[in-house]
């Protein structure tokens, strides 16, 4: 879901000052989003949709990663690589879907505190009216398929691999910037 997505994904918000995360909501604009929040994310739904955008993302990601330079020459050298890669990326995916199941509840009242801060209560009613409408259903079901897409994930892949190429000199600059006079005289 689109509006889920922002909602797992790091965004450039998330750099502002935190006096917008510590302003309270008003109480009633709080209500509103909550009833926002169970239409968007229905309680009994709420791990299943957290899955169908975590895995295709996870996925994409471990294509990209495997598909890197760096990757792919590190697994051709040494064919165990490959199925530690995979064991490890499956750990990962583990450790992300429980944590993310485990952290629902917080995220819910997170995201009901940061849509009653951008919604007044009208234009909660007036969204939540739109989903229950078929378009809204319907944009609903699909848009949890969106990071599936063939053309998003063409797009991780692509962005994981642009990332990749530059992440072993980018290591390398950083470490020699980090080191200390010690280090550095060596």
């Amino acid at each position: 879901m689109a509006l889920l997505a922002g909602a797992v994904a790091p965004s450039a918000a998330h750099a502002q000052g935190s006096a917008a995360a510590v302003a309270a909501p008003d109480p009633a604009r709080l209500a509103a989003a909550r009833e926002l929040i169970d239409v968007l994310m229905p309680p009994e739904s709420r791990a299943w949709m957290i899955e169908g955008m975590i895995a295709p993302m996870l996925g994409n990601l471990q294509q990209g990663m495997a598909q890197s330079p760096m990757f792919s020459s590190a697994m051709a050298q040494d064919p165990q690589m490959q199925t530690q890669f995979a064991a490890f990326m499956d750990r990962q995916q583990t450790r992300t879907m429980t944590l993310m199941r485990d952290g629902l509840p917080s995220m819910v009242d997170a995201m009901a505190r940061a849509y009653a801060r951008r919604f007044d209560v009208a234009q909660c009613r007036d969204i939540k009216a739109f989903f229950a409408t078929p378009s809204g259903r319907a944009y609903m079901q699909q848009s949890l398929t969106i990071m599936a897409d063939p053309d998003v994930a063409a797009w991780q892949r692509s962005m994981m691999e642009s990332s990749m190429a530059h992440m072993q000199a980018d290591v390398a600059e950083f470490a020699k910037q980090a080191a200390t006079p010690e280090q550095k005289k060596k």
